[in-house]
């Protein structure tokens, strides 16, 4: 049987339970060395984006536990906004029971623990909102607009020290009840036509596809069958037409591209990158876990709470000097600093801490460039080197002066001439985060090589990264596209 761990911001948010074992503070929590894990159940009072709750969540996947709340239940009820409508058949079966109440009131009211509230007249619609909002406790508004119309009014976390002794009682028991339950992923719904819509944004100044790009996905997939339509973030809510949403635009969590994965997922579209890649990948933390997890080779990392940081020099000995400091969602080396000594260190610490609990210190590994291993549905496709930028320590150089080269040069290599250890360690680190399409970044020298970070959404720009394979690295990526196509259709 697997071990149940339970998350709590203090361990006295617990006192009218019974002690267990099974409680964690997260503070210990997130110290912890990574190991696998089995079923984690975040009681946090605060979920809100890079929180310490959040990282509960977070830590837990990446270790490979089965988490609730999951980091994308956070994520949407983070964006929730009210008003939104209920299905037509929950709206009338709403209906009905708030008739048969004889409520003189046209909202209802009601509090929703695991999915199961101890109004039963509420009890479905607690089901149904829990599907999609997983959380321990929210406390959900419900409005009528008109007849056998109801929209969500508001929805939101509670902690367990904001419940009475009665909540608690009841709060007790459905944990209980769901901590016995089987916990399984949502299924995808079946569509048969392949249209694929590229998402690109045309006020991108470095879009991960430049424009001959663009042309030869489109080129390569219509040779094969596929239907290639580019669409932009104006174009969300048409996101349902098509069988396929293939991202090529810089993708965030906290963006208009996670969203639309979101979207086009919930609605049984074939996704690249999907929310889960663009969640993984955008956090270094969780990348950290995920690849030590797998015992993938990395530079020597700490993950730091800034707010107990209090024994650099113990750090310092152990990771020697310069060290690398990183928050863990910059992307285009934005948020990587270099600390050459102790007083930098502690500066970067305090002021990159003001934007996330944690961060990740690293020991530096100078090299002239760095390998990208481009990966998808577990294959090579393409091997590049990209240079330091000129006098910098990183491949991109933001403080560069408008006029000069902010990034080094690169070049394509034949994926046969790639040393073995940096093919098999790409291999490895992308086996880890799942079968999608990522971007392997390691440095290595003759003993080893190590993983610097796993990208989703890499770049492939005409003339870089197509270098050496030409037209048939764009012809893979789109074969490869149908043949998942294929496989969730059934075919």
């Amino acid at each position: 049987m697997k071990k149940l761990l339970v998350l709590v911001d203090r361990l006295d948010d617990w006192t009218p339970y019974y002690p267990s074992n099974q409680v964690v503070g997260i503070s210990d929590y997130l110290s912890q060395h990574a190991e696998s894990q089995g079923y984690v159940i975040n009681l946090c009072r605060d979920y809100s984006y890079l929180s310490a709750g959040y990282y509960g969540s977070l830590l837990a996947e990446a270790r490979g536990g089965l988490v609730f709340p999951t980091v994308r239940a956070i994520r949407e009820l983070n964006s929730f906004e009210s008003g939104l409508p209920l299905s037509p058949k929950h709206s009338r079966a709403l209906d009905a029971s708030w008739k048969r109440a004889g409520s003189a009131s046209n909202e209802v009211s009601f509090v929703s623990y695991f999915g199961t509230t101890p109004s039963i007249e509420w009890e479905s619609i607690a089901r149904r909102l829990f599907n999609t909002w997983a959380f321990p406790l929210l406390n959900i508004r419900l409005k009528r607009v008109q007849e056998k119309l109801w929209v969500i009014d508001s929805i939101a976390t509670l902690s367990l020290d904001q419940l009475d002794e009665p909540q608690q009682t009841f709060f007790a028991e459905a944990l209980d009840s769901f901590s016995h339950k089987i916990w399984r992923n949502k299924r995808s719904a079946k569509r048969y036509k392949y249209d694929v819509a590229i998402l690109v944004n045309p006020e991108e100044a470095l879009p991960p596809s430049n424009k001959g790009a663009l042309k030869a996905f489109e080129k390569a997939g219509k040779e094969i069958g596929l239907n290639v339509d580019f669409i932009t973030p104006a174009d969300a809510p048409r996101i349902g037409e098509y069988d396929a949403l293939f991202i090529r635009e810089t993708t965030k969590v906290d963006h208009h591209t996670y969203r639309m994965a979101q979207s086009a997922e919930n609605q049984g579209l074939l996704v690249i990158d999907h929310p889960s890649d663009i969640m993984g990948c955008a956090n270094k933390v969780y990348l950290h876990e995920r690849l030590q997890c797998h015992q993938v080779d990395t530079p020597k990392t700490r993950v730091i709470l800034v707010d107990q940081f209090n024994d650099s020099d113990a750090l310092i000995n152990e990771l020697g000097l310069p060290l690398i400091v990183k928050i863990p969602d910059g992307s285009f080396s934005i948020g990587v600093e270099k600390a050459k000594t102790k007083e930098e260190l502690l500066e970067c610490v305090q002021r990159l801490g003001e934007r996330s609990a944690l961060l990740l210190i690293q020991e530096f590994m100078p090299t002239d460039f760095d390998w990208r291993i481009g990966i998808m549905d577990g294959q090579i496709l393409y091997a590049c080197r990209y240079f330091m930028a000129k006098s910098h320590w990183q491949i991109y150089n933001h403080g560069a002066r408008a006029n000069t080269n902010k990034s080094g040069n690169a070049d394509a290599f034949a994926i046969e001439d790639v040393p073995k250890n940096v093919k098999k360690t790409a291999l490895k680190a992308a086996r880890c985060m799942g079968n999608g399409f990522y971007g392997v970044d390691l440095k290595a020298n003759e003993e080893r090589a190590v993983v610097i970070e796993v990208n989703d959404n890499p770049s492939i720009d005409k003339g870089v990264e197509d270098l050496n394979a030409g037209f048939g690295l764009y012809q893979n990526i789109m074969a490869i596209l149908l043949k998942q196509l294929d496989e969730l259709n059934g075919r």
